[in-house]
């Protein structure tokens, strides 16, 4: 599976021809709505939550919006339920979402499903999220590979907690479990909160997530990371090796990229806004900081960009659902 580049921060900002084009939403910029409503597929704490939020508080706070953009928690279906919504505000302005690789598999796994990302809008992808797999602080699970042999000892008893089934981390969960013949069970919840909370009941082993779903717990000494996903060290967890020092081939593991699309046939202006606004907030030192917090891997893309994106992941994804039997024919 080709993989984006996770070695070097890479910022490819279009023009900002628009000076301070965000510094307000009274309609005087062209493209700028008098609001922006921000759909996500989880529930509050889940991922793309966290994440849009957090977008929206960096943009308030460097004053490059100036209205608050309500988040929207479109959950059923698994990002099926989202996109529809979306797809149904056809031409208009001021509603957008936050997409995971979610949205690009879900739709191969539903039959005759009637929605795909085809039917959207790309905006701007903006980082490559980082996965790593996190256990209990007191779990007899050390590395990767200590669970591994648990789950082959005990097939089928084990539980890995995580978002929706199409998600990144159940989809690597699952793309590890075929690499080494192991059995665990996945248990899904829409919110962050619920599945940390279940991983630190106990009701989980494992739970592979991003920094930000880990770190206060880390901190307070309820959960400790033991491996990256991937080929590389992170800035957020910098003693716990990645995955592929351990032995592990990452070449077919899916990575977790962040971005927004709207819905088509929205302006011009207004696809041209945006991608302003957000180019301009992974350019300020408050985005910088954040990135750094949570071992994120700034890239920036415009729509044409974001598009080609879009399709490359869609067909690597393709090809890692269908090994793994999940294409709906």
């Amino acid at each position: 599976m080709r993989k984006i580049t996770r070695h070097v921060a890479v910022v490819t900002v279009a023009a900002l021809a628009l000076a301070g084009c965000g510094a307000q939403q009274d309609g005087s910029v062209p493209g700028a709505p008098s609001e922006t409503e921000t759909v996500v597929h989880t529930g509050p704490g889940g991922g793309s939550d966290v994440f849009a939020r957090e977008v929206i508080k960096l943009m308030q706070q460097d004053k490059l919006i100036s209205d608050s953009w309500p988040v929207r928690n479109q959950t059923d279906g698994a990002s099926i339920g989202a996109m529809k919504y979306l797809a149904g505000k056809q031409g208009r302005d001021d509603t957008i979402a936050a997409i995971t690789p979610t949205w690009l598999v879900t739709p191969l796994t539903v039959e005759g499903g009637s929605v795909s990302i085809d039917d959207l809008q790309p905006i701007a992808a903006l980082l490559i999220e980082p996965q790593m797999m996190a256990v209990r602080a007191d779990s007899p699970y050390h590395t990767p590979q200590d669970f591994i042999n648990a789950a082959k000892a005990k097939p089928a008893t084990l539980t890995q907690v995580g978002g929706s089934t199409t998600a990144t981390d159940s989809l690597t969960g699952k793309e590890l479990q075929a690499q080494t013949g192991a059995k665990w069970k996945f248990q899904s919840f829409s919110g962050g909160a619920a599945r940390t909370d279940a991983l630190v009941k106990g009701d989980a082993q494992m739970m592979i997530g991003g920094a930000s779903d880990f770190n206060d717990l880390v901190k307070s000494g309820k959960l400790r990371i033991i491996s990256v996903i991937g080929a590389d060290r992170v800035s957020s967890f910098p003693d716990v090796p990645a995955l592929q020092e351990q032995g592990f081939d990452v070449s077919s593991l899916p990575q977790e990229f962040r971005g927004f699309v709207g819905p088509k046939g929205m302006s011009d202006d207004a696809l041209k806004y945006y991608q302003d606004v957000l180019g301009k907030l992974v350019q300020s030192n408050a985005w910088l900081d954040y990135a750094k917090q949570n071992g994120d891997i700034t890239q920036f893309l415009g729509a044409d960009e974001f598009q080609a994106l879009l399709t490359l992941q869609k067909n690597n994804l393709l090809t890692l659902a269908g090994q793994l039997d999940l294409v709906k024919k």
